[in-house]
């Protein structure tokens, strides 16, 4: 068995190797030029995209916490805010209640004292006008004791009479 080389029936020479060598290189040269700056450019731009796309995407993440966090932190603040204005309401309430209290002790304070203060002055004013009614009776009892001069029974009858008339 002999070796045959795979090319058996063709004729490898010098010329035809320089001239697949020569348009094999001026091909490479127009792939080159004309395809590979364009395939170049396309993956770098396609390279580019993917950087952008993922520095784009981080940014968005960061912008994302960022948000995050101030919505927290309002919302944080907002309850701190509600606490704060309950207890300020009831400390008001209290305070409200207690000047209400107060108040109205005063006012009680202030109608027990007028109403001691009328009640005496009723006291008085009955009493003077129970002065003046015994007086105007002994003048005119005196009056009438003076006008006869009067029996034990006579007396007894202006006493009766006296009392009566205080009854009436």
């Amino acid at each position: 068995m002999e070796f045959q080389p795979v090319f058996a029936g063709a004729e490898i020479s010098i010329i035809n190797t320089l001239w697949y060598l020569i348009v094999f290189s001026i091909l490479l040269l127009a792939v080159k030029h004309y395809a590979w700056g364009p395939v170049k450019d396309m993956m770098e731009k396609r390279r580019q995209k993917v950087i952008d796309d993922l520095d784009q995407a981080a940014s968005d993440r960061k912008k994302a916490e960022t948000l995050a966090n101030e919505r927290e932190a309002a919302l944080k603040n907002s309850r701190q805010e509600a606490t704060q204005i309950l207890s300020d309401a009831k400390s008001n309430a209290q305070k409200t209640g207690k000047q209400i209290v107060s108040e109205a002790m005063a006012e009680a304070s202030a109608i027990r004292e007028k109403a001691k203060a009328d009640a005496a002055q009723a006291e008085t004013d009955a009493l003077n006008e129970a002065r003046e009614e015994v007086a105007d009776l002994s003048v005119t009892i005196a009056e009438k004791v003076i006008a006869k001069n009067l029996s034990a029974a006579d007396q007894k009858d202006l006493v009766d009479q006296f009392i009566k008339g205080l009854n009436d």
